[in-house]
Formats: structure tokens, sequence, C-alpha cells
């Protein structure tokens, strides 16, 4: 009788809540219903609290980052372009590359939210960022960690199959992309265990699935190839890729996905764009082989995932300035050309909000 009165005297709420209820909004790739969120984060955060015996192991962070306005590197990615034949357009699109300046606030994100990492790698080709770096930060060049016979290289894929190759690198690490934000104060357990098990962050989708819709790309063909390693070596067919934020990892799973698999990294190393054998060790081949032998256990990372050339910007923009309490744990501003219906303030709408976020 309850749900009939408030039918009858707030018809627009009881659609409104009805709605809600059969048709929950999920802001992030785990798919979590938003009005739960609060809850969810502030249980896990509880959680960790408990745990007084936290890890004592150092924590770096990676972070991969290129330059796509140096003159040098456009010199460089236009000459190995050209000379590719049957070159898959995704992997040459500008918004692989684009920088928009967001790295400014990726770094900041980390200070702020994550005052516990020790260092923060940043890996380019020989490339500086115009702002001011702090002393946590440290300039790691693409040669210091890849035979240079495989350099110059434009393929993410090569670079995080070489990360372990960082000679300060602690064992246990985080790999960020350019594009991943930390957006509330993180605790080192949200990423390692007291006991030293790492966080999986897992997605709901399924590559099945994406395969089944056509979603052919360098990267899904990546993590198709990983899986067929995985199958043969543990006998596990994993469907399930990761969340589009930072990753958990240990360095000496890398030195073990290199023994195991040598020959079919070595057969993807010298692609200097995504192609269709690549494999990527940082983001679905390592984490796996993690989880399998138990040195990971699936955890939550509730982080608004979105295409900033797209409508769908605004709303994540809108719910992260409203200063959510709490906040979501981390935000994915991705950058993919989409088709003619791209946002054409794309870019100055992404750092104006960056500005006001963590101002």
């Amino acid at each position: 009788m309850s749900k009939f009165n408030k039918f009858l005297k707030n018809p627009g709420i009881f659609f409104r809540d009805y709605f809600i209820k059969k048709y929950p909004l999920s802001l992030d790739e785990q798919c979590h219903n938003f009005l739960n969120e609060k809850i969810l984060i502030e249980n896990d955060l509880r959680l960790y609290d408990i745990v007084v015996n936290q890890s004592n192991e150092p924590v770096d962070v990676v972070i991969t980052w290129v330059n796509n306005q140096d003159p040098d590197w456009i010199t460089k990615f236009e000459y190995y372009r050209n000379k590719k034949i049957n070159i898959d357009l995704i992997s040459i699109d500008n918004a692989r590359f684009e920088d928009h300046g967001e790295l400014f606030y990726v770094i900041k994100s980390i200070e702020l939210h994550m005052k516990w990492v020790r260092n923060i790698f940043l890996i380019t080709d020989d490339q500086i960022p115009t702002f001011r770096l702090s002393e946590k930060v440290k300039i790691i060049s693409h040669s210091q960690i890849i035979d240079k016979k495989y350099l110059p290289t434009f393929n993410s894929h090569v670079i995080e199959a070489h990360l372990h190759n960082i000679s300060e690198l602690s064992e246990n690490f985080i790999y960020f992309n350019d594009d991943v934000f930390v957006a509330r104060n993180l605790p080192k357990t949200h990423f390692l265990s007291g006991n030293n098990l790492s966080s999986l962050f897992v997605t709901e989708k399924d590559l099945n699935i994406l395969l089944k819709k056509g979603f052919k790309t360098p990267t899904l063909s990546a993590s198709l190839n990983c899986r067929e390693l995985l199958l043969k070596k543990y006998n596990k067919k994993v469907n399930n890729p990761l969340v589009h934020t930072y990753v958990s990892l240990k360095k000496s799973y890398f030195k073990l996905a290199w023994s195991y698999f040598n020959q079919e990294i070595s057969n993807f190393i010298e692609n200097k764009f995504r192609d269709n054998n690549d494999l990527n060790l940082a983001t679905f081949l390592v984490p796996w082989m993690m989880y399998i032998e138990g040195k990971s256990k699936l955890s939550r990372d509730i982080c608004y995932y979105f295409n900033i050339r797209s409508a769908n910007a605004k709303t994540n923009y809108a719910f992260l300035h409203k200063k959510l309490n709490p906040m979501p744990h981390s935000f994915c501003a991705n950058d993919f050309f989409i088709n003619k219906n791209n946002d054409p303030n794309y870019k100055s709408n992404l750092m104006e909000f960056l500005k006001k976020f963590y101002s």
C-alpha cells in the first residue's frame, strides 16, 4: 500500500526510484551501483584499518608517457609510419599519442593521495615534461630499459613488456597510464595486502562477448594471445580483462613471463606499432599469472571510466565536481576517436575539469 500511496502523492519520485532500482546507474567497469558506492568504499576502508600489520615492502609507481608535440618524435613517427605496410589505423590514431597536459595532474594525484609511494618512474622517449618535477619523480628513457635494436618504438605493449628493467624498481610496483588519476586518499593496502598479495582489479567485460560484438582491435588481440598462453601454461581460461585503472604488479613475475614465454615475447617486440601478434604483459599476462600462482587477490576499485571525446564525459565531470562523499578510488579519462560527433571542446573541457578538481 505504501508504494501505491507514493505513486498517488509523488508519481515523479515513484517512477524515478522504480527506474533507478530496475536500471541502476553505474559509472565504473566493475558495474557497482552508483547508489551503493558510499557504503562499499567506507567498509573497504574500515577493513584496511583493521589490518594493522601492513606490508613494509617499498612500492614504486611507473607511468608511461609520450609528448606527441615533440618535433624529433614526430619525425621518427612519420618515418616509421610511412615504412609500415598494412598498418592498423587504430594503432596510429592520433588519440593514442595525444598529450593534453594531463600528466601534471596524474603525478599530482599520486603525490597528493598516495604519499607512501617511494619513487615515481616516468618512462619516455628521451622527453622531459615542461613543468617542474618533484624529487620523487625519476625520468627513464626507453633506451635504458629496451634493447636499442627495437627502438624507436611507438607500441605501448613493447614498452610495457620491459618495465621490469628499470634498475631501481621495487619488487611491488603500480603501473599507471597517463590518463589514470587517483581521486581520493588510498592506503598501501588498497594495492598490497599485509601478506604481500597484490590487488587485481577485474572488469565484468568478457573477451568472448567483445569479440562477438566486432571489437577486434590490437589491444583485444593482445589479450586473446595472452589468454592462449595462460591456457597452455596453466590450463586456465581467462575471459576478463582488467579495469582501465592502475595495475598492481610484481617485478619478479615480469621476469617469469619472459622465462615462460620468451619466444612469443621476442616475436612481437620488434613491432614499431601495435599489431595482432602483440602481448599485453602489464595489463593482462603478468597480472593473471600472479593471480593463478596465488600472488594476488580479486579486489574492488571504483574507477569512473569515460571517453573525453564523448558526451558521457560531461556526466562524469559533473559527478566528480560535486566532490562526492566518498569519492571513487580513481577515474580514467580515456581518449579515443569515436566519430564525427566528437565533442570539439574535449581538450579544454578535460583540462578545465582537472584544474578545478585538483585545486
